[in-house]
């Protein structure tokens, strides 16, 4: 079980909503729980998430996915909650039993069978309506968990669904005891299914995963593992709580701004930093730019005597938690193993930056980074990256 232990009980003099944005704030960074908010309400309610919750959960933990769903109907989200992906047997049961928790809370449900013809439909009435839609797969004779999980994702990609979570009592997959954050599902998969650490489940999750966002294609989808304990933590932060479980980034290189659309370039950064760019910032030229094929995130590096000079690295707010940062940074650190960069003291992925570098320092405004320099060339790029012109300014810059 998490040591972060479930979401707080609802004091009487606070609204719902109120409850829910206080815990989604306690948990570090309120500009994300807020961020995430937005986005998830700008889209229709049907393609907010899918919860698939597990057997062993519903008998265990029932009372937290109440408490969940109930904080998340308070917010006007309403998930596809699906039952009976590995258990059939038992779902129509707990659909019942849930439906009945649900309603003493005062959030409407509908139950629907996975096997009825116009699902979509009826699910997209459901969340349009303000009631939360619980999708049954019953037990059908020669049907195995990977068929169904094979439908799910049908209606998944029929309701343009952006993430599906496996509520899992145990959270996340782990390895050596460590909880395993991020899985690319295109290079990560082998190993992590032959680890005797992996149970029959997991497994199973994870090959359905693979097929899942496999075929979401061009839909950004991802799948996460996570504890009954901590759904709006997976939900509702940059960090999330659980195993994520996402397709590798497409990252294309480009040859200084050759094929680069400025516009969108611009607009990415704007983004990501709450600020645009200087128009100097396009006269020089750099060396090489590794984009997401979408423009969701973007590495611009600088070549120097002294080496590659990352001198942007961003991603997309919406984008951010989906494990762009690391595609992109494996994809230029292939063509650049000496690299340095600067941030500000108070960048946000500072803690991963400290991760990755082989040193740092910190100086007036700003944190050097370095990784594979040779020691004597250090102070030369510390000196080097503080000299360079400020691209993004803040205010009064």
């Amino acid at each position: 079980m998490s040591p972060d232990g479930p979401a707080p009980a609802q004091p009487p003099d606070l609204a719902p909503q109120d409850v829910v944005l206080r815990f989604l704030e306690s948990t570090g960074r309120p500009s994300e729980a807020r961020l995430y908010l937005d986005l998830f309400r700008a889209r229709p309610r049907e393609q907010f998430a899918s919860i698939a919750i597990d057997a062993n959960v519903m008998s265990g933990a029932a009372d937290a996915v109440v408490q969940d769903l109930r904080f998340l109907a308070a917010l006007d989200l309403y998930p596809t909650v699906v039952l009976g992906i590995f258990q059939p047997a038992d779902a129509a049961t707990n659909a019942r039993a849930l439906a009945r928790q649900l309603g003493a809370e005062g959030v409407t449900v509908e139950a629907l069978s996975a096997a009825e013809n116009g699902l979509p439909a009826r699910v997209v009435a459901c969340a349009a309506a303000g009631r939360v839609p619980i999708v049954v797969f019953e037990p059908a004779s020669g049907e195995q968990p990977g068929d169904r999980l094979a439908r799910l994702g049908v209606l998944l990609r029929e309701l343009q669904t952006r993430k599906l979570l496996f509520l899992h009592r145990p959270g996340g997959l782990r390895q050596g005891g460590v909880l395993v954050p991020l899985v690319n599902l295109t290079t990560d998969v082998p190993a992590l299914a032959a680890s005797k650490e992996i149970s029959r489940k997991e497994a199973l999750i994870l090959e359905g995963a693979r097929r899942l966002c496999e075929e979401a294609a061009p839909l950004p989808f991802t799948v996460a593992i996570t504890s009954p304990l901590n759904v709006l933590r997976e939900l509702f932060t940059v960090k999330g709580a659980g195993t994520l479980l996402r397709r590798g980034a497409s990252v294309v290189r480009h040859e200084g701004w050759d094929g680069v659309d400025r516009v969108r370039l611009r607009a990415l950064l704007a983004s990501s930093f709450g600020r645009a760019p200087r128009d100097a910032f396009f006269d020089r030229t750099p060396a090489r730019v590794y984009l997401e094929e979408d423009y969701r995130g973007c590495a611009i590096l600088v070549d120097t005597p002294l080496g590659a000079y990352l001198t942007k690295f961003a991603v997309s707010p919406e984008a951010q938690g989906e494990g762009i940062a690391r595609d992109l940074w494996e994809a230029f650190a292939a063509d650049a193993p000496v690299v340095f960069w600067r941030a500000r003291r108070t960048n946000p992925i500072s803690e991963w930056y400290m991760k990755l570098c082989d040193g740092l320092l910190r100086v007036p405004g700003w944190t050097v980074y370095w990784k594979g320099l040779a020691t004597e060339a250090i102070p030369r790029a510390i000196e080097w990256a503080v000299r360079q012109p400020v691209d993004i300014p803040r205010d009064g810059e």
